[in-house]
């Protein structure tokens, strides 16, 4: 018998697949909940426009294969590093901070994201901007430390340690 729960797990993959794909065409990406709305239905509309499937806003099994294997291929592409080991040179990256050591960061807070409610990830820009900072500030509450927003030693600890431990487990075939 098919549950509630499983079907609400199937779509929040779905929206997973259809986020990434957003996010690589450069549109604001949905946030995935579990509940099929009009937002989702949209997504699905866009993506079966875009590989000349029929648009009904309905996953079938031609869409779903065609989401997905453009979502793995993503997923595929942007893993992360296996292990956070550094910490940046200026001993702290705050709002202004930019580079490599920013992008790092981002990474290892889009890998949290899905881990957390309430939490999307950050776009991977480089810069230390203000959905950067709020995303720190988020991860230090559930770390119980000092919420600033800057990212000290002991945020960065505390974020590489997360994202290594996410990493040593064996995933599911495609989720982040």
């Amino acid at each position: 018998m098919y549950s509630e729960e499983q079907k609400s797990q199937h779509i929040y993959d779905l929206q997973t697949c259809l986020r990434r794909l957003q996010q690589e065409r450069g549109v604001s990406p949905l946030v995935p909940d579990g509940i099929y709305g009009a937002e989702t239905a949209e997504a699905v509309r866009a993506h079966q426009r875009e590989c000349g499937l029929p648009v009904t806003g309905r996953v079938d099994r031609e869409t779903w294969d065609s989401i997905y294997a453009a979502a793995a291929q993503l997923f595929a592409a942007d893993t992360p590093p296996a292990a956070v080991l550094f910490f940046p040179r200026s001993g702290v990256l705050a709002p202004g901070s930019r580079g490599r050591a920013v992008f790092v960061l981002q990474l290892i807070l889009a890998t949290a994201a899905p881990h957390y409610a309430n939490t999307a990830p950050v776009p991977l820009t480089g810069e230390y901007d203000p959905e950067t900072a709020a995303a720190v500030r988020l991860m230090q509450g559930v770390f119980i430390l000092p919420q600033t927003g800057v990212t000290d030693r002991a945020t960065w600890d505390a974020l590489a340690a997360l994202h290594n431990e996410l990493f040593m487990r064996t995933p599911p075939e495609w989720t982040i």
